[in-house]
């Protein structure tokens, strides 16, 4: 008898183990199902929070987006024989679970392609004056170590002028002016190396895009902008992937023309989203993944209450700038007169070579003019430096015909024709964007990107933050974009098992 009520007892406490466990797993379903999120834009980053939290049970999750299209800074156009990117091109070769080329490595029936490595041709001015390549690639190879850093050590243990670590050009012009006189010693090799390394200053501006004097060194310390050699890239457009995101959300998870006027994400029985057609979206969690120059223009008027202090001034601290995008479309395969990848040295960047008569001109700041991989009539025209906001203003014929004296200048033959279409980047004129690309200013640290990623809330995660600009990793990438989504989405996930195996 004592043998069976023994039994009894265990089976009867073993029942109700698996009676709580049953119960908890049913209280946690129904909490996802219940919780209300709010993810305001569409971007990468808002696309892949969406996605993340869905397939975790969290079907009363909405994506508000106040343009008409979806996919934030990757915008994919088709343009002459190919399609263009406005945005993001290159997707880096990354095995982590939350990257970018993950999620474009399981987008089956994709055509992708690996960028092949090409020697540009650098053109100077003076006729018969060729750069040798062993330079170039000696050049090439010094300025990546610059990019990594290598030489800071150097420069600290020097001592001296620390006045050189105050922004990236500062470093660059002094690193670069110390490796010019050690390794070339005849004027015109000294020049021409100047002119090389310009070329490449303007190079990582482009990918910036803004001027270097403005960017802190600690960008190239924690945030490394190298470009990759060989990344890839989608000949049928980079928002295939995009495309892949949205699947699983239907028209009401996802709705575009939706400009968000006010974010009220405290206190917790108040917490709603206000769009500017008066639709009021009442939430348990917000995702904000607006863009930071947005944040800068707006995070004052849009938050209610105001943001704490900290985080305002993260958002004031760190630098937004604008990378440049300028296609040019002909009638006739270019390859009849570009051969290879154009980079125009000293005064074949002016419209005069009379040093007195060169003016402010934007085709100063060209960095290559190449042909688009995957196309036989379209140009990529690299720019880097300022001059930005200008570009975007100059009307379309004054800038194709300063183009297309530039590469005249450069090929010696004047009978470039001239583009039938161009297809420019507007980033920052664009109100819903104002900007393309974070970066360190000098007035920011790594520190303004925790602070800006920290989520805001006393009993739960109420207001969270996500996009490029909330992550060290990938600091200003897709990469980041993608990662700090799921980042914030797993947030919510974690918060409500851990409730739920609390009670």
């Amino acid at each position: 008898v004592t043998c069976s009520y023994k039994l009894a007892s265990r089976r009867s406490l073993y029942n109700a183990k698996v009676l709580q466990t049953d119960h908890r797993q049913l209280d946690l379903s129904a909490a996802r199902q219940n919780a209300r999120v709010v993810v305001i834009g569409a971007g990468l980053s808002g696309l892949s929070a969406a996605q993340h939290l869905l397939s975790h049970g969290f079907r009363r999750t909405v994506v508000l987006e106040a343009t008409d299209r979806y996919g934030g800074r990757i915008n994919s156009q088709r343009f002459g024989d190919t399609f263009c990117e406005l945005g993001a091109k290159w997707v880096r070769i990354n095995g982590s679970q939350d990257s970018m080329y993950e999620l474009l490595r399981n987008s089956e029936g994709l055509g992708k392609q690996i960028k092949l490595p090409e020697r540009p041709t650098y053109v100077k001015a003076e006729p018969g004056q060729e750069i040798k390549p062993a330079m170039v690639d000696l050049i090439d190879s010094l300025f990546r170590q610059l990019c990594q850093g290598f030489k800071l050590t150097e420069a600290v243990k020097r001592g001296g002028d620390l006045q050189s670590l105050d922004n990236v050009m500062s470093y660059f012009k002094t690193e670069s002016d110390l490796i010019i006189g050690a390794s070339f010693h005849q004027p015109e090799e000294q020049q021409a190396a100047r002119e090389i390394f310009q070329s490449l200053f303007k190079e990582f501006s482009s990918i910036l895009g803004c001027c270097l004097e403005y960017v802190n060194i600690e960008h190239i310390t924690k945030c490394p902008v190298q470009p990759d050699q060989r990344p890839i890239y989608v000949p049928t457009g980079l928002d295939n992937v995009v495309e892949e995101l949205t699947q699983q959300l239907d028209k009401g998870q996802l709705q575009t023309g939706k400009p968000v006027g006010q974010i009220q994400w405290t206190p917790s029985q108040l917490k709603s989203v206000g769009c500017l057609d008066g639709s009021l979206y009442t939430a348990d969690h917000i995702i904000c993944t607006l863009p930071l120059g947005v944040l800068k223009s707006f995070a004052s008027v849009l938050f209610r209450p105001t943001l704490p202090l900290d985080k305002m001034q993260a958002i004031r601290n760190l630098g937004f700038g604008n990378p440049l995008k300028i296609y040019l479309s002909y009638k006739k395969p270019i390859e009849r007169w570009l051969k290879s990848s154009l980079r125009p040295l000293g005064t074949l960047l002016s419209p005069s070579f009379e040093p007195s008569l060169v003016e402010r001109n934007w085709t100063q700041q060209v960095v290559a003019i190449s042909q688009v991989p995957s196309s036989q009539h379209v140009l990529e025209v690299h720019v880097g430096g300022g001059y930005y906001d200008e570009i975007e203003k100059l009307p379309d014929d004054k800038l194709l015909d300063q183009i297309t004296g530039l590469l005249r200048r450069c090929i010696c033959k004047y009978k470039v024709p001239y583009p039938q279409e161009l297809l420019r980047s507007n980033w920052s004129s664009s109100a819903c964007y104002l900007g393309g690309r974070p970066f360190f200013s000098i007035s920011s640290s790594a520190r303004d990107v925790q602070r800006l990623a920290a989520p805001l809330g006393e009993q739960s995660p109420s207001l969270l933050f996500a996009g490029d600009a909330t992550s060290l990793q990938g600091f200003g990438t897709i990469d980041a974009a993608r990662s700090s989504g799921i980042r914030e989405a797993q947030r919510i996930i974690d918060y409500y098992n851990n409730s739920v195996h609390c009670y």
